[in-house]
């Protein structure tokens, strides 16, 4: 199998791609000499893999790997800094051509209570009449941000899967968030395929997406002003292929 070609940055929502290999062209008859022999091939030996960047990738079902997955939103905060916000619980099941990349398809659901970001002040000293114990808690918890009991879920579902270039493509799906749903477009870069030991021979795809959102589409409105409506969404992480015991057993159904 092949060595690493892979990624790592910080991260989206969401998200997965890509690209087909180069396209290939040339006469099969002009290459055996005979139309007989050559249709003859055509039977024995039926053109079937990708090519080029996905040469050497497996289709079928991959998970998150989530020791090497990243997902952040960033506001602009008073017009002065950006502020990022990191999700450390989400899960993603993609569903991989690498023959045809636009029949690929992408699940991806983030926990909203798993919100976090840096606050190294004494949040109750400054909000004596908060009911939450955090910065991050409120975020994560209070109605007008991610009203996460209400909502204990995040998710994105693809709907279609554009090749944009070799190594880049789109994937538009529906966002859902605050029980709103909304379409959404991600612009995503495949980063390439690696082994690793550990893992036996199964295929490690790279991938890193963005998108832009409006918060007060999903009617999160709070701190408006002070708080951009702009939110941007980044995810740069592994997707491990399923071992074949486990692609069994959900298709199964067992």
């Amino acid at each position: 199998m092949k060595l690493t070609t892979t990624f790592l940055a910080a991260s989206s929502l969401m998200v997965l791609a890509a690209c087909s290999g180069a396209e290939t062209s040339g006469d099969t008859t002009a290459e055996t000499g005979t139309t007989e022999t050559a249709e003859a091939g055509a039977e024995t030996t039926p053109e079937t893999g990708a090519e080029g960047p996905l040469a050497d990738v497996a289709t079928a079902t991959y998970s998150i790997e989530p020791t090497h997955a990243f997902l952040t939103a960033t506001v602009m905060h008073n017009g002065l800094s950006e502020y990022t916000l990191s999700f450390t619980s989400f899960d993603g099941t993609l569903d991989f051509n690498a023959e045809d990349p636009a029949a690929s398809s992408l699940d991806f659901t983030i926990d909203p209570a798993s919100v976090w970001v840096n606050y190294p002040g004494d949040y109750k000293e400054g909000h004596p009449d908060s009911p939450h114990a955090s910065w991050p808690e409120a975020l994560a918890q209070d109605e007008t941000f991610m009203n996460a009991g209400t909502y204990p879920e995040i998710t994105f579902t693809s709907t279609e899967v554009t090749r944009t270039g070799d190594m880049t493509g789109t994937v538009t799906g529906d966002l859902t968030f605050l029980g709103e749903t909304q379409p959404v477009t991600l612009d995503v870069t495949y980063n390439g395929v690696a082994n690793v030991p550990w893992f036996g021979t199964r295929d490690i795809l790279g991938f890193d997406a963005t998108t832009t959102i409006n918060r007060s589409e999903f009617g999160q409105e709070a701190l408006q002003g002070m708080i951009s409506d702009e939110v941007v969404v980044e995810f740069s992480g592994e997707f491990l292929q399923q071992d074949a015991a486990e692609t069994s057993t959900e298709t199964d159904g067992n």
